[in-house]
C-alpha cells in the first residue's frame, strides 16, 4: 500500500481502486484528552480561529482562562475547552445565543 499527499486530501492505494480520505474525516482529527491541560499548538487545531483570537479571547472571558505555568507558557484546561467547543459547534446553541442578544 503506498499513500501520497495531495493539498488537504490523503491518497491511499490498495488492491481495490484508489480511496480518498479527507484529512476532515473524524479518523483523521487529532484527540483532546477529557483530562489535563493543554498548550495553543495542541487546542488550535479545534477552533475557528488562530493564536491572536485565542489569547484575546481568553482575556476578556469570551474562551476559557489560561494558567500561567511559567512566566512565558500558558495552557487551557481540556475539559474547560471541550465544554466551550460543544456549546459553541451546535447550531442550536448558536441561534440561541443570537436571539438572546
Amino acid at each position: 500500500m503506498t499513500s501520497s499527499t495531495n493539498r488537504n486530501h490523503l491518497v491511499v492505494s490498495s488492491q481495490s481502486a484508489s480511496e480518498t480520505l479527507s484529512y476532515r474525516d473524524k479518523s483523521f482529527l487529532p484527540t483532546l484528552p477529557l483530562q489535563g491541560m493543554s498548550r495553543a499548538k495542541n487546542i488550535l487545531p479545534f477552533l475557528p480561529f488562530g493564536r491572536t483570537t485565542l489569547h484575546e479571547w481568553s482575556r476578556d472571558g469570551r474562551f476559557p482562562a489560561s494558567v500561567r505555568l511559567s512566566p512565558t507558557m500558558v495552557a487551557w484546561k481540556n475539559s474547560e475547552v471541550l465544554e466551550w467547543l460543544e456549546n459553541h459547534s451546535n447550531p442550536v446553541n448558536s441561534a440561541q445565543e443570537n436571539i438572546n442578544e
